[in-house]
């Protein structure tokens, strides 16, 4: 089989990639040096969820370069008082002492996800709790505020637990470092630069803006619970999407590679950012790697007869999107199944572009 037929075959796979419970195609997009696959709209807004990390990472790193913080910071010397005191504290720990910078981009800070509470405990932000009121609006400190329910995991340094309140964190010193608000040095200082147009739609917006725009945005699930009866959520939830609150926002599979193009070609960061953030530090689950702000994949974790095949890196978002870029090959490869329950599916097609890739790319 040829690259052309290889390819028609998997973008006739993905068109077909419908059901009843979810009844949208995926949004697929790849293309490099020796490749192109669209499926679906490429344009079409969708939201990121968790691949806004990426973002989050490269604005630290843009900081850390212009000397407003270092990665050993310790929050007591970049975060008010009011943003650490809900965070619970390990036995000897200070966290605005022990905890640093590069603790929360590597998910090692010791602190709960408070959007996945350890086992036995619950938050108001939980998602299933998400998923039962989408309709509510939250602000960071809201979110924040959630941790002082929740023990502390580790002390700062000892363990591995991907952590949203990490990130939260990290949103609040880039607004107390940067001087402005989140969305606003987002915009200014990657959507602008990496020319993403769709994406800085949304940056901001008031009600007005949501409800024109929320039209165009894709479906998306977030749990089969609650009074939507897990329904697409896209419209209720769409007031949470103007990157103002670190629970991502939309964007499209064009601008996604145009970030890419922009964070890999060095118009972001130093290039040697890219090994910080993308160098696997812990495992998450087998075969997708976290360093500090991107993770890595190795598909030999997912079967062995995968070894061998390229180890992209990237970002991975719970509503089973993807951002990845293969260095070796220079392709990117876009991914939206729309729903954290299509994330096997999203990873089966995602190993069947690496082959395709490793063949043809």
């Amino acid at each position: 089989m040829n690259a052309e037929a290889a390819v028609r075959r998997l973008t006739h796979k993905l068109d077909r990639s419908t059901s009843d419970r979810f009844p949208v195609a995926p949004i697929a997009l790849v293309t490099g040096r020796h490749l192109e696959l669209s499926s679906g709209d490429p344009d079409q807004p969708f939201f990121v969820a968790s691949i806004d990390k990426v973002f989050i990472a490269t604005l630290i790193a843009q900081l850390v370069e212009a000397g407003g913080l270092r990665l050993d910071s310790p929050l007591g010397e970049l975060l008010r008082r009011e943003d650490l005191a809900p965070l619970p504290t390990a036995p000897g720990i200070e966290n605005a002492r022990d905890v640093t910078v590069e603790h929360l981009l590597s998910h090692t800070s010791g602190l709960p996800d408070v959007m996945l509470p350890p086992r036995g405990y619950d938050t108001e932000c939980a998602i299933p709790k998400l998923a039962a009121a989408p309709s509510r609006v939250w602000t960071i400190a809201e979110f924040l505020q959630q941790a002082a329910h929740l023990p502390p995991i580790a002390r700062p340094g000892e363990r591995f637990l991907y952590s949203d309140t990490g990130y939260f964190l990290l949103i609040r010193i880039i607004e107390e470092v940067g001087g402005s608000d989140f969305a606003e040095q987002l915009g200014a200082r990657i959507f602008e630069p990496a020319g993403m147009t769709d994406s800085a739609r949304w940056i901001g917006t008031d009600a007005d803006g949501i409800a024109a725009l929320a039209p165009a945005l894709a479906p998306f699930w977030l749990d089969a619970s609650g009074p939507v009866c897990g329904g697409d959520v896209s419209g209720v939830f769409a007031p949470n999407l103007a990157w103002v609150n670190g629970l991502g926002g939309p964007s499209t599979a064009h601008d996604l590679v145009r970030f890419q193009y922009a964070l890999h070609g060095g118009e972001l960061v130093d290039p040697a950012w890219i090994r910080f953030f993308a160098t696997p530090r812990n495992r998450f689950r087998p075969g997708i790697h976290y360093g500090a702000g991107m993770n890595t994949l190795r598909f030999g974790g997912f079967f062995p007869l995968l070894r061998g095949y390229p180890q992209p890196a990237g970002g991975l978002g719970y509503t089973a999107t993807h951002m990845y870029y293969y260095p070796e090959q220079r392709t990117h490869v876009i991914l939206n199944y729309h729903s954290h329950q299509r994330m096997r599916k999203s990873f089966h097609m995602h190993i069947s572009l690496a082959g395709l890739i490793r063949r043809y790319g």
